[in-house]
């Protein structure tokens, strides 16, 4: 009797031990409720990668067109080419002429333009550019390969030098130069073409009076347009190399003196190239040497 009176309580007792541990009982809808979301996450954790790789197809486009950009650009520069010389504004022709390029970056014969100098007073230095044809002293034909530099103030004041140019690439060693004197001596007496005019340019030139002191001098005597003209070919001994020096004087009794100076093995190459250069250089008549 006392086990058939105890049953139910311990049945009650067992519900609400197993009421305690599992929580209040629940209702069919509620256990899906609680698995669906934890299928739906299996489903999205399940899922292919290709759909959550979908912005990749972006960063491969901007990567295709940063090439595309960066291809475009070179291929712009290419067609470009190389910047073009400067221009030579008071010369006979414009160095940044069709044939110039071209002949340059074929690699065949230099061109050359006329430089046309104007002879300025000592005071007037630094500058670059030359002169008109119609206010020109004298003028001469240059590679259009050949730089134009300015004489300092001591070149100009002291040693006469009106115009320079360099051959590019030959850090000076290839250059040729024009050099003004006045009247010879405070008498006022005017210079001669003899060895005398050439000791006064060379007096302006340290290595071109050591040259002409120890090495070999030959000359030649020309006219052209009325004008007299003395080439000199002086051959270095101490280094070896070369110098030409033509000189005139001008209807004023002023000297100009074109010389033009590389070594030896430059010389032997671009010989032809001297040969035109010295022979181009011619000066002006001229109401005054000072205007």
């Amino acid at each position: 009797m006392f086990a058939l009176g105890a049953a139910p309580a311990l049945a009650r007792l067992g519900d609400r031990a197993r009421a305690s541990r599992d929580g209040p009982p629940r209702r069919p809808g509620d256990l899906a409720r609680v698995v669906r979301p934890r299928a739906s996450s299996s489903v999205a954790n399940d899922a292919p990668r290709g759909a959550d790789s979908a912005p990749a197809p972006r960063a491969r486009s901007r990567r295709d067109a940063l090439a595309a950009l960066t291809a475009a650009f070179a291929a712009a520069c290419a067609s470009a080419g190389p910047p073009p010389p400067p221009a030579f504004a008071a010369y006979g022709a414009s160095s940044g002429a069709a044939e110039d390029a071209d002949g340059a970056s074929r690699g065949g014969p230099v061109a050359f333009t006329t430089f046309y100098g104007a002879a300025a007073p000592p005071a007037t230095y630094g500058y670059l550019g030359g002169t008109t044809p119609d206010k020109a002293k004298y003028s001469y034909d240059v590679p259009s390969d050949w730089v134009e530099e300015a004489p300092s103030k001591v070149e100009k004041g002291a040693g006469g030098q009106d115009s320079r140019f360099v051959k590019a690439g030959s850090r000076g060693a290839t250059r040729c130069s024009v050099l003004t004197l006045n009247r010879a001596g405070e008498d006022g007496a005017a210079f001669d073409l003899t060895d005398g005019a050439l000791a006064a340019i060379a007096g302006a030139d340290s290595k071109l009076q050591e040259s002409i002191t120890t090495g070999k001098v030959q000359s030649r005597r020309t006219t052209e347009g009325g004008q007299d003209y003395v080439t000199f070919s002086v051959t270095q001994a101490t280094v070896p190399g070369e110098y030409v020096v033509k000189i005139t004087v001008d209807n004023t009794g002023r000297l100009f003196a074109f010389v033009l100076n590389a070594p030896e093995r430059v010389f032997e190459q671009e010989r032809e190239t001297f040969k035109k250069m010295t022979d181009s250089f011619k000066t002006y008549k001229n109401a005054s040497q000072f205007l």
